[in-house]
This record gives C-alpha cells, sequence and structure tokens, in this order.
C-alpha cells in the first residue's frame, strides 16, 4: 500500500495486531485487516450490509480506519472473544466473498493478535499506527513505559500495545493525536526514532496514519 506514511518496510511474513475497536479488545483477540479498495463508499455500504454476519461469527465490536494520504486505503479491526473465533472469521468463505462482491483490490493483508496492559486508545482522533519487532518485549516495554512522558508532550492523547499472537516480539502500537500535524511530526521526529533504537527495535517500522471513518 503506497499511499501510508511509511518509514523503512518491516517484512513480516502474517502477524501482527491493530488498534482496538473497544475495550472489549483486552479480555480476547483481535483481528486486522488492511486492503486497498475500488471505491470507499461502495465497500463501506457492502461492509456495513455484512455487519450481522460478523456478529453472528463472533465479531464483538469493530472499527474501519481511513488512510490520511489515500480514502480507499482502510485499514478494519475486529474483536473477538477468542483467537480461535478470530481465525475462523478470517478463513471463512464469508469474509472472502463479502471482501470480492465489496471491491477489494488485490490480497488483503491480515494479522491477529492480542492487547496488553496499558490500552487506552481513542478512536474520534487521528491514529498513528507503528508495526515492528524487537529483540525482547520485557525489555522493549520498559523502555515504551519511560517514553510515555515524552508521547504526551508531543500530543498523544491515548495509546495501545498488541502483541503478535505467534510471536510476542512482534509488537503494534498505535498512538491517538487531535490532528494529523501532531501524528506526522511525532512519527518522523528524533525523539521517536532514539527510543525506537535505545528500545532494541529490530529494523525499520512500518508507520501509517490513518483517522477512524464515521460512515
Amino acid at each position: 500500500m503506497r499511499t501510508f506514511l511509511i518509514i523503512g518496510a518491516l517484512a513480516l511474513a502474517s502477524f501482527a495486531v491493530a488498534e482496538p475497536a473497544s475495550a472489549a479488545s483486552a479480555a480476547g483477540a483481535e483481528l486486522l485487516v488492511r486492503h486497498e479498495v475500488n471505491d470507499y463508499g461502495a465497500w463501506r455500504k457492502a461492509y456495513d450490509a455484512f455487519r450481522p454476519t460478523q456478529k453472528q461469527m463472533g465479531v464483538t465490536a469493530q472499527a474501519v480506519y481511513q488512510a490520511m494520504d489515500n480514502p480507499n486505503d482502510v485499514t478494519v479491526t475486529h474483536d473477538f472473544k477468542t483467537e480461535a473465533e478470530a481465525r475462523a472469521f478470517a478463513g471463512s468463505d464469508k469474509l472472502k466473498t463479502a471482501m470480492k462482491n465489496s471491491g477489494v483490490k488485490g490480497p488483503p493483508q491480515l494479522w491477529f493478535g492480542k492487547v496488553t496492559p496499558g490500552a487506552s486508545s481513542k478512536a474520534e482522533h487521528v491514529c498513528l499506527f507503528v508495526r515492528h519487532e524487537v529483540n525482547d518485549y520485557a525489555t522493549w516495554r520498559k523502555a515504551y513505559d519511560a517514553f510515555r512522558p515524552t508521547q504526551k508532550q508531543m500530543g498523544v492523547t491515548g495509546q495501545a500495545v498488541y502483541q503478535s499472537a505467534d510471536n510476542p516480539n512482534e509488537v503494534t502500537v498505535t498512538h491517538d493525536f487531535k490532528t494529523e500535524t501532531e501524528a506526522r511530526a511525532f512519527a518522523t521526529s528524533e525523539k521517536l526514532k532514539n527510543a525506537m533504537q535505545n528500545a532494541g527495535v529490530k529494523g525499520a517500522p512500518q508507520v501509517w496514519i490513518t483517522i477512524r471513518a464515521a460512515k
């Protein structure tokens, strides 16, 4: 997806996590679907029509985010009570058919994960996603928590940390901001780059900026 603000390219085969749709994420599993669509309006109509089926298959909450640079670049999160439900939904023919009929371009990216303590995202704000692999989660988390005051000074109003369901050292972090300007300034800051380096981030992280879509 070329339209996201990307710092480097962390090539991870299949697992990571994303922004919570609600506080319910903390008690269960999270599925992120990221794809580009032909037309957001047509896709959204089909997506909303698919909501009853989502609920039947265990989705307890969901959220839709559009890239700030391209409204047809879409990230969707779904909450489940269990990882098994999330994986069953992701692999279902119903979801594949719904995606095809809604105008999804190319194969989507799917990730599974769990939220760790500290999630407090506010969906009404601009959301910055940071996805990376770290040498050791415990070491990284200690450094991340120590960086929280700086985050707040730079405009972060809420944050959440997710670990891959398959690799605890594969981490996705979300940060909420009131404005896109604040999000971009934070994403490109030397303070953030230094904090990542000191925390043991491996390779170049993926960074993209979105806003939660109302409709």
